[in-house]
């Protein structure tokens, strides 16, 4: 690059990094640049971003960011970042004849004195090692699910010609193939809980700044305060959810009503674009001994389906009542129901049975089966009933935490 390229104006000059973000980018695993100005200029690298490119910190300040990428999507993003303020990811793929390698972008503004965007700051991971990883836990599954289609063709013509009981043999061949599928799911769960690390590292990195900015104000704080305890609900839902953690976790006494509050408070903003109506009916009704997280990721996951099945303009009602069971026991009900497409008869039976899901790319089929895990850990029951076209109901009855009275 000739000395033409590089530029002295003021507006591709980005403001020095402070002291703690300047350390703390010299020591990060990750590669992290920094550009100015609507031509994006390098003003700062990390070792461990010139170690990406191959270049030194002299060769890499002062040239155009777009030398060092190997696509135009993330340049253009680059450019809207730099416009709008807003920060943005990315992937994109580079092929080659060996295999192709996967870019991901994290960027984020770099504001001046009149709040007005000056610079953009960048990380870059290669993801291609994930995806590859990924692709062959895929293969996997897919040929556990075959040998399970085999397996139960067998069953079937046993059962039609002879009229005999499944033999032993066989349900611990089930028994087997069942434990296959998860032990396949944990594996790539290893590498998705490895991978995701890394975006979650970035989204810290940005709270920790906003939050340690003298120019916050307090009502940002609190939404950022906010973000951080969501921030280690994700990683615990991570590692229950995908790596089936199984750690024991002491049971305090939790009011229903504060955790339905606080699962529709983060849900709002994703309810509010769609035009959701939610409905809440509280009882006064006693406290219940669980984990705290753990309740809140059952909350979390019925009404996140709910959503997914409620057209734009539908309704969703909450319930918190009090309840009693067939030997008179006293409980607590929490209840779901929404005006959304319903669940077919025939699948029913099957919706708490692990990778079943009727959201085709976009589900798992983990969520209802972790729910049910985690009711059925706390001593509790839970319940389904729908009509097509007319919406979904579920109900979950917990047992009161004994000596208590009702939750304030």
């Amino acid at each position: 690059m000739d000395a033409g390229t590089k530029t002295n104006d003021r507006a591709d000059q980005a403001p020095d990094l402070p002291s703690l973000c300047h350390s703390m980018f010299e020591g990060s695993p990750m590669p992290v640049a920094t550009v100015a100005g609507a031509k994006h200029i390098v003003c700062y690298v990390n070792p461990v971003f010139c170690s990406l490119v191959g270049k030194s910190k002299s060769e890499l300040i002062g040239s155009p960011f777009a030398e060092m990428v190997p696509g135009d999507g993330c340049l253009s993003l680059l450019d809207q970042v730099y416009r709008t303020g807003k920060a943005e990811t990315h992937t994109e793929p580079e092929h080659s004849e060996a295999h192709s390698v996967y870019w991901s972008y994290a960027m984020w503004p770099v504001l001046g004195a009149d709040e007005r965007p000056v610079g953009v700051m960048i990380q870059v991971t290669e993801t291609a090692r994930f995806h590859q990883q990924a692709t062959a836990m895929n293969q996997e599954l897919l040929l556990s699910v075959v040998r399970q289609h085999e397996l139960t063709a067998v069953e079937e013509r046993l059962n039609a010609q002879l009229q005999l009981e499944i033999t032993e043999h066989m349900r611990a061949e089930k028994a087997l193939l069942r434990s296959e599928k998860l032990a396949s799911v944990g594996r790539m769960a290893s590498t998705i809980a490895h991978e995701i690390n890394n975006p979650l590292e970035t989204v810290g990195h940005a709270v920790y700044l906003a939050l340690t900015d003298p120019g916050t104000s307090q009502q940002a704080k609190s939404y950022l305060d906010l973000a951080v305890k969501e921030l280690e609900r994700v990683t615990h839902i991570t590692k229950q959810t995908l790596a089936f953690n199984r750690e024991d976790k002491t049971p305090t006494l939790i009011d229903l009503r504060a955790s339905v509050d606080s699962i529709v408070k983060l849900y709002a903003p994703r309810l509010k674009s769609r035009g959701i109506t939610v409905e809440k009916r509280y009882a006064e009704v006693e406290c219940i001994r669980a984990g705290g997280g753990e309740i809140q990721q059952v909350i979390s996951n019925l009404l996140s389906n709910s959503m997914d099945a409620t057209p734009s303009h539908g309704r969703i009602e909450l319930r918190v009542s009090r309840s009693s069971g067939s030997n008179g026991s006293r409980l607590v009900r929490f209840t779901i129901a929404d005006t959304g497409s319903g669940i077919p008869p025939e699948q029913l039976k099957q919706i708490f049975e692990p990778f079943f899901t009727t959201k085709e790319i976009v589900g798992t089929g983990l969520g209802l089966w972790v729910t049910k895990q985690i009711v059925e850990k706390h001593g509790a029951t839970i319940r389904v009933r729908s009509k097509l076209g007319r919406g979904t109901v579920f109900s979950i009855a917990f047992p009161i935490a004994e000596g208590t009275t009702q939750a304030g």
